[in-house]
Order: structure tokens, then C-alpha cells, then sequence
């Protein structure tokens, strides 16, 4: 085997490592969700992503072959701090609170369906903002979407009985719409200081804020005990900061670096299909044929709308390493 296709291997193994990695966030949430409540967990989620970039941050920030994408220093202008706060608050903050809230009350499934729909609001919100177009072929992606977002809602295949489905829908859409509307300006904030900078920053923020609503509403940080005291639970939440909210970077990048920015962007695809299948296996969630071929096709739909992008030649592009779950 060739040099060239050892990288390429190599390349398209570091990109689907991610989409597994991403692909996981609903069933790795999941049941720490259950002993935990939402708006405490935020707190611990981005105190344990912050240490971990600190540490990705100290081993890297010195090395010139990285250190233009994922930063080199920690001084960020004063003109960007409320743009820093907005994108921690709402693009991280927010998202991970609706979507831990959505997850008492859907299934890791469709939570995973529902992620899916994060590139059609970033590009919607570009459209409506950003002059960015769709062509025909992404139109069509996209009704393929909301035909498997619906037929998903009335697949009747939710499996958790105690909790409201419309509302699990409506905190995982609003979990969506706060990333989603927020990808632009996390893009140029990365662009300007580098990936994992921009990105401690962002939770460096929420973390801040999310503490100051879990003392202002009286809850009990203790919380954490049971997680603390529990190996498995300790090991998701760790994986939950570092693993999806820093590592992941790192990793993207080296897959830049390899086979390029659209062939890695591309195996992000398969994040809700990941997530199906780990929730099947790992939290017993049914496996039906109806809801494999929703999966599989929004896979595919997601793809098609991913591979004709550089077709639509927008007027601003998305910077794929500003994407974080």
C-alpha cells in the first residue's frame, strides 16, 4: 500500500471516528440525564469540556503545524467578548439544555433525527442573512428531511410512555434552531482564533452562566455525587466534555488535513444513523424497519445536500470546523 492511500485510509477512518464520536452525544446523555437535571448537568458538561481543551490547548498551542487552526493564544479583543458569551450561551449552552430536556421525553432515536436537521437551519439562517442559495437538488434534500421528521413523529415507535412527546419534539427543535443559528458567527470566531481557543472561550462563557442559574434557582450541585460515585456514569460524563465537546477537533482536523474539508464533512452524515444504531444497542431502543429506512434516509439526504454544496456557490461559506455537538 502507497503512502497516498495509507493517508487516505487514514483520513476517512479520523472523519468517521468523528461522526461516531458526534453520533453518540443522545446516548451517552441519555443516562446521566436520568440521575442529574438538565440545567445542573450543563454546568458539569462544560466544566469538564473547559478542562479538557485547556489540556488540548497546552499541548498544542506551541506546535506551528497546528497552531493556525486550533489557536495559539488566549487573548481574544474586547469587541468579541459578547460575541464569545452569545455563542456559548445560546450555540452551546442552550442546545445542550433542550436537548437534554427532549431526552425525558423522546427516545435517542429520534433525538438523533431531529440533529440531523442542523446543517438545513445553519444554511437557512445563512439564506435569510447571508445570501447564501440552495439549488434545486438541496431543496429537494431538504423536503426529503421534513418527510422523515414527520413520519417519524407518527411512527408511534417512542418508547418512552411517561413523557410528552410534542414537547421532547419542540426542546429538540429549539436545541437544533440554537446551534444552528449560531454556526456563522462560531465560524468566524474560529477562523479568527483558531477552533479550540474560540471553543474554550464558548464554554468558558456557559459554564459561567449556567452556574450562576443553577445557584440563582436553588439546585443542588451535590448532584454530582452520583456520578461521581459511579464509574460508568463518571466515564460518559468525561466523554461527553472532552470526548465530543474536544477531542473531536483535533481529530476533524487531522482529517482536513488528509482527505480535505468537504470528503471529512461529508461522513457527518451518518451522526443520526450512529446514533440509531448505538441507541438500539446500547439503550434497547426498538429496530424496526420503519425506522431504519426513516434513518437511512435522512443519511442519504443529508448527503446528497452535502455533496452538491459546492454547486451552490454561496456568497459566504461555512467553515465545517466551527460544527460542534
Amino acid at each position: 500500500m502507497d503512502s497516498k492511500s495509507k493517508e487516505r485510509i487514514l483520513g476517512w477512518s479520523a472523519a468517521i471516528l468523528v461522526a461516531i464520536i458526534w453520533g453518540v452525544a443522545g446516548v451517552v446523555a441519555k443516562p446521566l440525564s436520568v440521575v442529574i437535571d438538565p440545567m445542573t448537568l450543563v454546568f458539569f458538561r462544560y466544566v469538564t469540556a473547559v478542562i479538557g481543551l485547556v489540556f488540548i490547548f497546552l499541548m498544542t498551542y506551541k506546535n506551528i503545524k497546528v497552531n493556525n487552526e486550533l489557536g495559539k493564544t488566549l487573548k481574544i479583543d474586547k469587541a468579541d467578548y459578547l460575541k464569545i458569551a452569545l455563542c456559548g450561551i445560546i450555540g452551546q449552552g442552550l442546545f445542550s439544555l433542550f436537548n437534554f430536556l427532549s431526552l425525558d421525553h423522546i427516545g435517542a432515536t429520534e433525538n438523533g433525527v431531529f440533529q440531523g436537521l442542523t446543517p438545513f437551519i445553519t444554511v437557512i439562517f445563512g439564506m435569510l442573512f447571508m445570501n447564501f442559495k440552495m439549488n434545486k437538488i438541496q431543496w429537494g434534500a431538504f423536503t426529503i428531511s421534513l418527510c422523515c421528521i414527520y413520519a417519524m413523529d407518527h411512527s408511534g415507535s417512542n418508547q418512552i410512555t411517561s413523557g410528552n412527546t410534542l414537547l421532547g419534539y419542540f426542546y429538540v427543535t429549539c436545541s437544533v434552531l440554537a446551534i444552528g443559528c449560531t454556526a456563522h458567527l462560531r465560524a468566524s470566531l474560529a477562523d479568527k482564533y483558531g477552533s479550540v481557543v474560540s471553543m474554550l472561550m464558548q464554554y468558558i462563557a456557559v459554564a459561567i452562566f449556567s452556574l450562576m442559574l443553577v445557584l440563582s434557582m436553588g439546585l443542588d450541585l451535590s448532584q454530582i455525587s452520583r456520578v461521581i460515585s459511579d464509574p460508568l456514569l463518571l466515564g460518559l460524563l468525561i466523554f461527553l466534555g472532552t470526548g465530543i465537546s474536544g477531542l473531536s477537533y483535533v481529530i476533524q482536523l487531522y482529517a482536513f488535513k488528509k482527505i480535505g474539508v468537504e470528503k471529512a464533512c461529508l461522513s457527518l452524515n451518518l451522526i443520526p444513523l450512529v446514533g440509531y444504531v448505538l441507541a438500539v444497542v446500547a439503550l434497547g431502543e426498538t429496530m424496526s424497519i420503519y425506522k431504519t429506512t426513516i434513518v437511512l434516509a435522512l443519511a442519504a439526504a443529508l448527503y446528497l445536500f452535502s455533496a452538491t454544496d459546492n454547486k451552490s456557490k454561496p456568497k459566504v461559506a461555512l467553515k465545517p470546523a466551527a460544527v460542534s455537538i
